[in-house]
């Protein structure tokens, strides 16, 4: 028994400082794999899904309707409830995305494997590719210490020792809460039910950011790829062998750019409708936050830590993917292109058509998920309290 755990926590610590796509993906899919469920196999045991629904549905929606119906006393009462039923749409809305969502998750990271993969092969830039990788591993460990700090260190012990102070029916079933062994029981189920919730929403965000932040590694590859080509097509009317190497090239970059577009179709494909609903939790979470008596809003301060967190970490990956794809397509404009023949000239003009596209990622089909959205969402709230308050 020692001997095996010696050795897992050797693999862990070996796979924690290697940076490289597979690591990365394992960093990701550590927690989902101890909780039951890793996101790279098609079947996973139910159990932790079946636990977590319960806790989830009898501490949120069972413990809001009797409190609606026993306990408020006004309409505060009321509006106040709504930060558990955000939370339980949060919770529920990430949940099912990693539920029903499996087999598309697998098929989105066998593409970023695959992008991955034809960097190496090219022998180009592979100090960048490290670093990138480097800013991506930052990214996720930043998300699982943002996730342990505000949830596990804050959330947890202020909602299991004041239970009283949310809103909710807390245990119901248990009463009277106010003696042993019941507040002690009761303090259990709350704690292991914010962990399971806390399992399934890290394990959500991290994998978001990770894709986001993948993706955009590959185009600014392909942006300092397509950059140096230009060195290479000054020679290409001296020498014959030349055109054989921009041939080679430039085949394998267009279909590096051409996978690119197809992991981020596929990501929006199967986030926009998470995203979407996060977005609009986001917004009114923060708007009632500005609006409803301090003290109750501080009782949930660490969701409106996580809805800021996560809104701009989420709009600032998607400008980062924007703004490496508007750098490809200059880098395609001024790689030398009159410097090549008419068969090379036409497939850079059709990979300039499609770098041409904006590459940006929408939440719902209508909301843009970059810096822009994050700016005017926050000075909407801020217009729409100011005029509240007033």
């Amino acid at each position: 028994m020692t001997d095996s755990l010696c050795d897992w926590f050797k693999n862990f610590k070996f796979r924690f400082k290697q940076c490289s796509c597979v690591n990365l993906i394992w960093l990701i899919n550590f927690l989902p794999t101890v909780a039951g469920f890793p996101l790279l196999s098609k079947k996973f045991s139910f159990l932790f899904w079946i636990f977590h629904t319960v806790l989830l549905f009898y501490v949120y929606i069972l413990g809001t309707v009797i409190y609606q119906i026993y306990f408020a006393a006004d309409f505060v009462d009321s509006i106040n409830s709504f930060f558990n039923i955000s939370v339980f749409v949060l919770i529920a809305n990430d949940s099912s995305w990693l539920i029903w969502k499996r087999n598309d998750i697998n098929d989105l990271l066998k593409l970023v494997k695959k992008n991955d993969d034809l960097i190496i092969e090219t022998g180009r830039f592979l100090d960048v590719h490290q670093k990138l990788l480097k800013s991506i591993k930052i990214v996720v460990i930043m998300c699982y210490m943002f996730h342990l700090v505000n949830d596990v260190m804050i959330f947890i012990p202020s909602r299991t020792i004041g239970m009283d102070d949310f809103s909710v029916a807390s245990c119901v079933g248990l009463e009277p809460l106010s003696s042993s062994p019941n507040r002690e029981a009761c303090m259990v189920i709350l704690a292991l039910q914010e962990l399971t919730a806390i399992v399934a929403v890290c394990s959500y965000d991290c994998a978001l950011l990770f894709l986001f932040s993948h993706t955009t590694a590959v185009f600014q590859i392909l942006h300092e790829d397509m950059k140096s080509f230009s060195d290479v097509t000054k020679t290409c009317q001296h020498s014959k062998e030349a055109y054989y190497e921009i041939e080679d090239r430039l085949k394998n970059i267009i279909v590096r750019h051409a996978l690119a577009l197809h992991t981020v179709g596929k990501l929006e494909a199967i986030y926009r409708v998470t995203i979407g609903i996060g977005f609009g939790l986001d917004a009114i979470s923060l708007c009632l936050f500005f609006v409803l008596p301090l003290e109750v809003c501080l009782n949930f301060a660490p969701l409106i830590y996580h809805s800021l967190f996560i809104f701009f970490l989420y709009c600032f990956q998607g400008q980062r993917l924007t703004t490496a794809s508007e750098k490809f397509e200059i880098a395609v404009y001024c790689c030398g292109w009159e410097n090549l023949r008419v068969k090379e000239q036409r497939q850079v003009l059709l990979m300039l058509k499609q770098a041409q596209k904006p590459v940006i990622v929408y939440a719902a089909r209508v909301i843009p998920i970059r810096i822009h959205t994050f700016a005017s969402t926050m000075q909407s709230i801020y217009k729409f309290v100011t005029i509240f308050k007033v």
